[in-house]
């Protein structure tokens, strides 16, 4: 449910055509910029000489000052996609920058020959076109050498998990284990210290974790002779391909090492071609602004038609303004009123309160929305999942003491309205403290663990429900059961566990584990009481352990005896 409710939003925003409030923001304020600005300029400066700005446009002035503002922004803009070939960090980006850089240096061409001016500018461009080539071809070797070493990082990494799957493989013995403990940290160090060197950006760093490195693989080495028998050649193999992929010629030590120095110099190149083309474009303003300053001296002697371009800034401003309403309005509409609908469904959501408000769009603000409705549900949907772990033992994995007195209280209900039996099992571990004592409480541990899942074998209905009551005690209840059917189920729980086979050399009894099984079964008529039931099954385990154990016990055999 949580992934389909962001699919069924991205679903239909798709069909609809996106317009994102970065886009909404900027075309607002642009619009308003360009408004004002265009009102300023066209008051305080153009409209006041525009007789005579009109009277140079047929001549050389204007052309001029166009031509040189023109080659003036694509230079400017050629030293920034410059700095493209300086942080492209792949092929694919470098070709790209350098295809906007040839893209660029042929519109500046074409804008020159159309003036009829080449010469002047083919000799700067030339000289840029080489350097920026030589930033290209470094660019490419830093590109290349990245890439390999993000292959030996790779293979470092791939090499580090057959380490652990090799140390953590569950056939190794105790003593190969601690055999291995020496190698693994030392291998472990050794990779620590090539995966750290890709980060570091000093040389100097770089060649001392490499001498460190390589003298923890020559101590390996010596030290070969100390690692088990069946595993040497292996462990030694990948002691070798760690000495190739990190401190060989093509090793990551030898890569960084040779990736810094190649930056350097590609930061230098690409500082130079800025340089260069940075002076180039001051020496183009300079000339555009003698330019335009002869032509500002032409016009400033212009001082008709001022009274009708007034009028027209007048009409100009008036316009601008409803605009501007207009785009505060459109903001309102589109941006606030469904902002404030945001807010009213995450605290909606926070309280817990279920708001089924759709914020329409195709923008950031409904894919929030969204992202807030999913986020909420996965919420939920681990709530509940947290609920269903409260219920398990930890230890057996079967459920707890907790899911018992559940359960049971619901059986007993359901029994009550169908009519029919219900029996309940109460199993305790016979002599399990002399277990614990004697093998550990880990052995323990397993061992209940073991019959645990021998009760959940048994559950073979629906109905069936096994639990962990305590400590080495257990509980199976048996809706719809009679005495005949518990008593079939205990004793086969009882040949199951003596099956099993489980080790017990210290106890009185038997030399494998045994477990005693109380009974108890409400009848139809009986009433139906949880406390009820587990005394009567706890009676009945009582004198099955005082009857010598290994065997099961129904209470109403009690009764009788």
């Amino acid at each position: 449910m949580s992934k389909q409710l962001p699919e069924t939003s991205k679903a239909l925003n798709t069909s609809k055509a996106r317009l994102s409030l970065s886009s909404v923001f900027a075309i607002a304020f642009v619009s308003v910029f360009v408004i004002f600005i265009s009102v300023t300029i066209l008051a305080h400066s153009r409209l006041s000489d525009f007789r005579e700005i009109l009277d140079n446009l047929a001549n050389k002035s204007l052309p001029n000052v166009v031509f040189s503002e023109q080659i003036n922004n694509h230079i400017t803009a050629l030293s920034a996609i410059s700095d493209g070939l300086s942080y492209a960090n792949s092929e694919a980006a470098l070709r790209i920058a350098e295809r906007q850089v040839n893209d660029k240096m042929e519109q500046i061409r074409t804008v020159a020959e159309r003036h009829g001016e080449t010469q002047y500018l083919d000799f700067h461009l030339n000289a840029i076109e080489s350097e920026i080539l030589e930033l290209k071809t470094i660019a490419l070797h830093r590109i290349k050498l990245a890439k390999q070493l993000a292959l030996q990082q790779k293979a470092l990494y791939a090499l580090n998990n057959e380490v652990v799957k090799i140390t953590t493989a569950p056939s190794l013995s105790k003593q190969d284990i601690q055999a291995l403990q020496n190698w693994q940290a030392a291998l472990y160090e050794a990779v620590a210290l090539s995966s750290n060197a890709v980060n570091m950006s000093r040389l100097q760093a770089i060649r001392q974790s490499s001498f460190a490195a390589k003298t923890i693989t020559d101590t390996l080495y010596k030290n070969a002779d100390e690692l088990p028998i069946s595993l040497r050649p292996r462990l030694i193999k990948i002691v070798d391909e760690f000495t190739q992929v990190a401190i060989h010629e093509q090793g990551i030590f030898p890569l960084q090492i040779n990736l810094l120095r190649i930056s350097g110099r590609v930061t230098g190149r690409g500082n130079f071609v800025h340089s260069l083309i940075t002076d180039y474009a001051r020496l183009l303003n300079f000339k555009s602004y003698q330019l335009s300053d002869s032509l500002i001296t032409q016009t400033s002697r212009t001082s008709t038609r001022i009274k009708e371009q007034i009028d027209n800034v007048g009409l100009y401003v008036i316009g601008a303004l409803i605009l501007l309403l207009v785009i505060i309005f459109f903001i309102q509409n589109r941006v606030v009123r469904r902002l404030v609908q945001l807010n009213m469904v995450v605290q909606d959501r926070a309280n817990g309160l279920s708001n089924t408000t759709h914020i329409s769009g195709n923008d950031e603000i409904s894919d929030i929305a969204d992202t807030i409705d999913y986020f909420a549900t996965t919420i939920e949907q681990q709530k509940l999942a947290l609920q269903e772990l409260s219920l398990l033992d930890g230890l057996t994995g079967i459920p707890n003491r907790r899911a018992l007195d559940e359960r049971l209280e619901h059986e007993l209900k359901l029994a009550n309205r169908e009519k029919w039996s219900l029996s309940l099992l109460m199993i305790d571990v016979d002599y399990f403290k002399l277990y614990n004592d004697n093998y550990g409480h880990a052995s323990g541990d397993t061992a209940l663990v073991a019959i645990a899942q021998l009760l959940e074998g048994f559950a073979q209905r629906s109905g069936d429900f096994a639990a962990r009551y305590g400590g080495e005690e257990f509980v199976f209840i048996l809706p719809n059961t009679d005495k005949d059917g518990a008593i079939r189920v205990a004793t086969a729980l009882l040949e199951a566990v003596r099956d099993a086979n489980l080790e017990h050399k210290y106890s009185p009894k038997e030399d494998h584990l045994t477990i005693s099984i109380g009974a108890s079964t409400c009848q139809q008529q009986d009433p139906k009481d949880a406390d009820y039931v587990q005394r009567l099954a706890d009676h009945a385990l009582y004198s099955a352990k005082q009857s010598g154990r290994d065997r099961m016990v129904h209470y109403s055999d009690i009764i009788t005896s």
